[in-house]
């Protein structure tokens, strides 16, 4: 099942070494360090029957319970999302989590993988391939040790979803590994990226976090039928609503999901009928208004940058300032050193 891909993930460190596997003779190529997910992940002994898992309690209390095991390198949370790079030692490990699971590996790792679904498989896991676990769902791997992206997905997400791109019922999410894809790849890097460089906001974490949940029912889930595009998208009156509700709170930091339900439609048919409409997606617009209000207060008033950022809903100084000037080609006080000397 593993198509190996070709994926950049240099940025997040992988440096190679050579490791004995502790069941068998043979070297493989793994980076050094151990570890795993603190929500989700526990070790069992080789050869010992898996722990009883409980839903409700599994997160916080596997991580307590088996802290020694593994390391968290990074993490990160915007809500419906989150994101951790983990190393984890070879070994078996059993896996259950109440929200949806989706494992980037960083390198190649190699052995056996089973979940309560089916029989215990031998596996290969390319770097650049992944795994999905739907909530609710436990694995249990024996595998060598290295390093992953683990994302976590609050269900609802595509339980919200399902009724938009679905055109008969719902499908059902089945679990996957060994899977490929070019556009997964690219969101899962981009937001284990962040959890280092912040420079996503909430609105932007939103709208990765639905397109990821599109591409992985695409590819996870049972009898997908995608339903055609909804006639019914953004009217006048309705887009009008929604570039009042921007106007009035760009001091906020709006999410996608906000947009969508001062439209009236939900979040994912209405970033796709903003675009269509307006010619750039939510995000994008988003992010003009708030430089064009930002330029205003510069232009008109002396306040200092640190308040003006945080009137127009950026994260701090620093978020407007990289912002500013990767759009505008200038640094804000550039922008307004050069409208005080005309």
């Amino acid at each position: 099942m593993g198509k190996a891909c070709r994926t950049d993930t240099s940025s997040l460190g992988y440096q190679p070494t050579a490791l004995r596997l502790p069941a068998g003779r043979e070297t493989v190529q793994i980076p050094p360090g151990l570890g795993s997910d603190e929500a989700v992940i526990a070790r069992a002994p080789a050869r010992s029957k898996p722990p009883c898992i409980s839903p409700g309690v599994a997160d916080d209390n596997l991580f307590a319970q088996n802290r020694a095991c593994f390391r968290i390198e990074r993490k990160r949370s915007w809500g419906a999302i989150s994101a951790r790079v983990v190393v984890r030692t070879a070994g078996r490990m059993v896996c259950r989590s109440n929200f949806h699971q989706l494992i980037y590996f960083l390198n190649r790792f190699r052995g056996t993988i089973a979940t309560d679904q089916g029989r215990e498989r031998p596996c290969v896991l390319p770097s650049g391939t992944f795994a999905f676990f739907p909530a609710g769902v436990t694995s249990q791997w024996y595998l060598t040790s290295g390093r992953a992206i683990q994302i976590l997905q609050r269900p609802d997400t595509y339980t919200n979803l399902a009724f938009d791109i679905l055109q008969e019922g719902r499908g059902a999410l089945v679990p996957k590994y060994g899977l490929c894809d070019p556009r997964v790849s690219r969101i899962v890097l981009t937001i284990a990226n962040d959890i280092e460089h912040h420079f996503l906001d909430r609105f932007m974490a939103d709208a990765l976090n639905i397109t990821l949940a599109v591409q992985v029912s695409r590819l996870c889930c049972s009898a997908m039928t995608v339903a055609p595009a909804s006639l019914n998208g953004l009217s006048h009156e309705r887009l009008r609503r929604v570039y009042d509700y921007v106007e009035a709170h760009l001091n906020r930091h709006l999410t996608l999901t906000e947009l969508a339900s001062v439209s009236g439609l939900s979040t994912y048919h209405f970033s796709r009928s903003f675009k269509q409409r307006v010619g750039v997606g939510p995000q994008r617009y988003l992010i003009q208004r708030r430089l064009e209000r930002a330029k205003t207060l510069i232009r008109h008033s002396n306040q200092p940058l640190a308040l003006i950022a945080q009137e127009t809903g950026f994260v701090d100084q620093s978020h407007l300032t990289s912002v500013f000037h990767r759009l505008i080609g200038v640094t804000p006080g550039r922008f307004r050193a050069s409208v005080l000397s005309r």
